[in-house]
């Protein structure tokens, strides 16, 4: 569920080149944003956002963005989580170059990593059999050993966006109130559209201070980078830079609420480039 309140979002594509700047001020900055996450009032763990910086993948010039969400000491004990998910994307054109999911959640593992090909509309899927993989063993390093991979190929939307990278989008736009935006995403082995609407706007206390907002609901259809049951509602800054300062989940039994604690900002140092294509 941590990882549920963080890259759900989503906008049209064709849209994309004209906010090109935006994205730019937004990636160079190397910003981090930090979430406590609570279940009805009880603090369950912690979520973040990041983009760790430039890198070059496939021969193109990729934004490598990344998520985060841990269980606190008290919930580990009962139901671990420790996920990670990445993707890295161009922005002239915005595109999903790879995207990326490792989950530990109780007893539930996955590690998978997808490549697009937007020219040839395919999405290269690869995921870890954790079939003979033993219980105790978590590291994916470790599991790597025991397991094996499977490679599947699914037909892709061209200029698709991936769960991640479409929130980073989402905050360049104008979201004039009751207005719905729809676009193409590639999750759960399909390609999916994706409905965002703004709800309102309305005030709001935050770790930033008192601020205005703009409150916005993606429809989800799909299983994001964590199944989702019920609603889900996302507070942003009503200002040129549209920080996600909250988000709130509906579940069976009341609702999971990520809150922003803490929002840095540095200069992303140069990385050498990552290995391209989809491993065998």
């Amino acid at each position: 569920m941590l990882s549920l309140l963080v890259g759900l979002l989503a906008v049209p594509g064709q849209a994309l080149a004209g906010q090109t700047p935006e994205m730019e001020r937004l990636y160079r900055e190397g910003e981090q944003l930090v979430y406590d996450v609570s279940w009805m009032g009880i603090k369950g763990g912690q979520a973040t956002l990041e983009v760790r910086g430039v890198v070059q993948l496939n021969g193109q010039r990729a934004y490598h963005l990344v998520t985060t969400a841990t269980s606190g000491p008290a919930l580990s004990k009962i139901y671990r989580v420790d996920d990670r998910t990445e993707s890295y994307i161009t922005l002239n054109p915005m595109r999903a170059l790879r995207f990326e999911k490792h989950l530990r959640e109780g007893r539930y593992r996955h590690s998978s990593q997808t490549d697009f090909d937007h020219e040839k509309g395919v999405a290269s899927f690869r995921y870890l059999d954790f079939g003979r993989v033993p219980r105790e063993v978590s590291r994916l390093e470790e599991a790597e050993r025991y397991g094996k991979y499977v490679n599947q190929e699914f037909p892709l939307t061209p200029g698709a966006l991936d769960e991640l990278s479409v929130l980073y989008y989402v905050r360049t736009l104008p979201l004039a109130s009751s207005t719905t935006v729809v676009t193409s995403v590639f999750a759960s082995k399909k390609n999916w559209d994706l409905e965002v609407k703004v709800l309102r706007r309305e005030p709001l206390e935050t770790a930033l201070g008192r601020r205005e907002t703009v409150v916005v609901e993606p429809l989800l259809k799909f299983e994001g980078i964590f199944q989702r049951k019920g609603r889900m509602i996302v507070w942003m800054t009503d200002d040129a830079e549209r920080i996600p300062v909250q988000m709130k989940s509906e579940i069976i039994i009341g609702s999971f609420v990520a809150s922003l604690t803490r929002r840095e900002v540095g200069t992303p140092q140069a990385r050498p480039a990552v290995p391209g294509g989809p491993a065998q």
